[in-house]
């Protein structure tokens, strides 16, 4: 068929679009099983580097892939409802879990640290307004405790989310901190930036402040990780100073950098690897897996300012125009990854695949390469909360299926180990959604999470050999099929997985998916029973057993 060539448009990463009759489209997906992202509500064919993109026409479900949320707590964004007492804050974070069990979600990043306060019992920070109402306000119980120990229950990761720098999010002065806030007590470390105050990074005393904050709560609680999101040095435009502190900070420490934005930089390369050598060695002697995790912003640099052969790499084909977090935000997050400094990383690419200031497809290939022979896992962040704005005018967010493409897109990429989606509240269908945000819910349900999905493995943890159950015994009961296996006192496992594949009418074994995940606490005999079986249809059933690096023993077959 002809091609009627309707747009070529060159911009960054050469973000093009062309027009192809219906037919020429249905002939290739009905060949090759894979179907063109076009622009929606026309047939306009979105390419990247003058090549068209392509994606599955079905979703690729995996049996093994991150699938996490960012519960917002500041402003109670997210959660929860300001000064809730201790049985209504539980009830409120059930049903969060349930309804992200009901989305077979596995893991939960949760804002314990908004701005230098915290969720959890502190000798460093003060309680959280946004938990009590009042900064400093005791709850009288210890939320972050229970809401580990109940995440854990579900067979789901928590993740702590801290905010390292932030101080407050308003016009707020120190005096309106509680009392012993360390910013409060400390104000020589603090500047003021865009009516806000921050942590000054170029003090050391706030590097180790920031750090011994941390581990207070690696240490204290049984968390999954620490989770940084993008707050680092703000984003600013001009090439002045942020504060008259921190050109003073600068005259007593910067000498030895050859400039200005080196020194910021290093400042705040010396938080993450100090966190990484801490969070190592509390894990090595502790026998612990805590990981490290940080989600920036989508674009770390622009080739055209980091071309081939520079010494700090090569950016990608984004419009100089664009914010960058290496240039505009003194994160140098490429080399976190390239230093294995972090667990992983989760890029917030909360653009279209036609956003010609940041194309989702050259950014997640951005990416990929970057993770390639690292020991850093990749997950992508993607924006739930543009299609849940009722203001919304971008034609790409009113499409149900942008979010769907882009995992699609993704499943496509062997670097990708998962997704978190900002944020909760937009991942809850209710009736004062817009229609779309509603429809893309309902589509993440019925066809990208069918079924639950064991996490990744950590890839940066010697691989050990955990064992397969020792025995696994099916009973059929009248309200599902039971059952039963037993594992060695001594096997490193800390949960297994349950998988059920269906036989067919002419004996073929179907699809395997998993349907629950059993957390082994002090047993060694197990028994779970499948009640979403039909017990009409014939089974085979598989147990496996996970270590605390999520890696995954051989299967054992029912007997």
């Amino acid at each position: 068929m002809k091609r009627n060539i309707s747009k070529l448009v060159a911009i960054g990463a050469t973000v093009l679009t062309i027009s192809l009759n219906s037919i020429s489209i249905e002939a290739k997906t009905a060949s090759t099983g894979m179907q063109f992202v076009t622009k929606y509500n026309t047939n306009e064919i979105i390419l990247i580097n003058n090549k068209p993109i392509e994606i599955p026409i079905y979703a690729q479900e995996k049996t093994e892939e991150f699938r996490g949320v960012w519960v917002s707590t500041v402003y109670n964004l997210d959660f929860s409802k300001n000064g809730l007492n201790e049985e209504a804050y539980k009830a409120e974070f059930r049903q969060l879990l349930n309804n992200l069990e009901g989305l077979n979600m596995n893991s939960v990043i949760f804002q314990v640290r908004p701005k230098l306060d915290a969720f959890y019992k502190s000798e460093m920070n003060p309680w959280s307004e946004f938990l009590t109402g009042k900064q400093g306000l005791d709850p009288g119980w210890d939320p972050l405790e229970w809401m580990v120990e109940e995440t854990h229950k579900r067979g789901m990761e928590f993740h702590a989310w801290f905010n390292p720098y932030r101080v407050t999010v308003g016009s707020e002065t120190l005096s309106d901190l509680a009392p012993n806030n360390w910013a409060r007590q400390n104000p020589q470390y603090t500047y003021e930036f865009g009516g806000k105050l921050q942590l000054n990074p170029g003090e050391p005393e706030v590097i180790k402040y920031i750090t011994n904050s941390i581990m207070e709560v690696v240490e204290n609680y049984d968390i999954d990780a620490v989770h940084f999101d993008d707050y680092f040095y703000p984003f600013k435009s001009g090439d002045g100073w942020y504060s008259k502190e921190e050109e003073t900070t600068f005259k007593k420490y910067g000498s030895g950098f050859s400039s200005r934005d080196d020194w910021r930089r290093n400042n705040v390369d010396t938080l993450i690897e100090n966190l990484h050598n801490s969070i190592g060695s509390y894990n090595k002697n502790n026998n612990k897996n805590v990981q490290l995790g940080i989600s920036p912003f989508g674009i770390w640099g622009h080739k055209e300012i980091h071309p081939e052969g520079s010494k700090e790499g090569v950016g990608s084909l984004t419009p100089r125009t664009s914010r960058a977090s290496y240039d505009d935000q003194f994160a140098d997050t490429r080399k976190w990854v390239k230093n294995n400094w972090i667990d992983y990383i989760a890029p917030q690419i909360y653009w279209s695949f036609d956003e010609k200031a940041a194309p989702y497809g050259e950014l997640v290939n951005w990416w990929s390469d970057v993770v390639r022979d690292t020991d850093v896992n990749l997950y992508i962040g993607h924006a739930n909360y543009r299609q849940a704005d009722p203001n919304n005018k971008n034609l790409s967010w009113m499409n149900p299926y942008e979010i769907s493409n882009q995992l699609k897109f993704n499943s496509l990429c062997e670097e990708v180990k998962g997704s978190i989606f900002f944020r909760y509240k937009s991942l809850i269908e209710n009736s004062n959604n817009p229609v779309v945000n509603n429809q893309f819910i309902n589509i993440l349900k019925t066809e990208h999470f069918t079924s639950k999905a064991n996490l990744p493995s950590k890839i940066a943890v010697a691989e050990k050999k955990v064992e397969s159950p020792l025995s696994l015994e099916k009973v059929k009961t009248s309200y599902g099929n039971m059952l039963i296996w037993e594992d060695e006192p001594s096997n490193d496992s800390i949960s297994y997985l349950v998988y059920r594949s269906e036989v067919g009418k002419n004996g073929n074994e179907l699809e395997s998916l998993v349907v629950e995940k059993v957390n082994r606490e002090n047993n060694n005999t197990f028994v779970f029973t499948d009640k979403s079986a039909d017990l009409s249809k014939n089974y085979i059933y598989r147990v496996t057993a996970l270590d605390m690096s999520n890696n995954e023993s051989e299967p054992r077959e029912e007997q």
